[in-house]
């Protein structure tokens, strides 16, 4: 049987299959606002007042090194456990469950913003949810597809196919996929600490005066 190639081409019905249980994912975490009491809701929109009040003033300089280190570290373990479900084989369905995941709370982020805030909810989304998850994403797609490929190609090798094929080739194309997967989050990471804070700082002032005229 033929490696697996990890190309767009190649696996398109993977790549739209996941891309639409991330969509359902974003959807479903968008609808979970509504599902909030009233209190849950208020409880909520007290938090965010908090924070883009403290945003919009004056703080203490953030430890940027130090933030950096933390989101590339969170990251990385994304893909870590990614590509160690499709290594594991039997745990890759559970890839699918962390890409629905992610939707969530990505959806329940942004529908939290823009229940509370409405439109200039949406333009702190595009600034604080937007700019590193345009990376993120599809790093995450990418290396799920080649996790669920490499799980599914073992599998047949090693059960349906009476001869067993070598997993040479299609480990080290698994291997150097997660490895660009986990590198490119870095610089996904750069951008959470050193351009997601600008943008949400220079949005944080229509929300602020928001809960000061609320």
């Amino acid at each position: 049987m033929k490696p697996p190639s990890h190309s767009l081409r190649a696996q398109l019905h993977l790549y739209l299959f996941v891309s639409i249980l991330f969509l359902v994912g974003v959807v479903f975490g968008a609808l979970l606002v509504n599902a909030l009491t009233l209190e849950q809701q208020q409880d909520l929109g007290s938090h965010l007042g908090h924070f883009f009040v403290m945003l919009d003033g004056d703080s203490p300089a953030p430890d940027r090194a130090g933030m950096f280190a933390e989101s590339a570290l969170l990251y990385g373990k994304w893909i870590a456990l990614i590509a160690l479900l499709g290594f594991s084989i039997i745990g890759f369905p559970l890839i699918l469950a962390l890409v629905f995941a992610k939707g969530i709370f990505i959806g329940f982020a942004v529908g939290t913003l823009i229940g509370q805030y409405g439109w200039k909810g949406m333009l702190f989304a595009f600034a604080s949810v937007a700019p590193h998850n345009l990376l993120a994403i599809p790093l995450i797609l990418i290396a799920s597809v080649a996790s669920i490929t490499f799980a599914t190609y073992t599998l047949k090798n090693r059960v349906f196919m009476p001869k067993v094929q070598s997993l040479r080739e299609p480990l080290g194309r698994f291997v150097l996929v997660q490895t660009s997967a986990a590198a490119g989050m870095a610089v996904v990471a750069a951008v959470m600490t050193w351009i997601s804070p600008s943008l949400m700082k220079l949005a944080a002032p229509l929300l602020a005066g928001a809960v000061s005229g609320g």
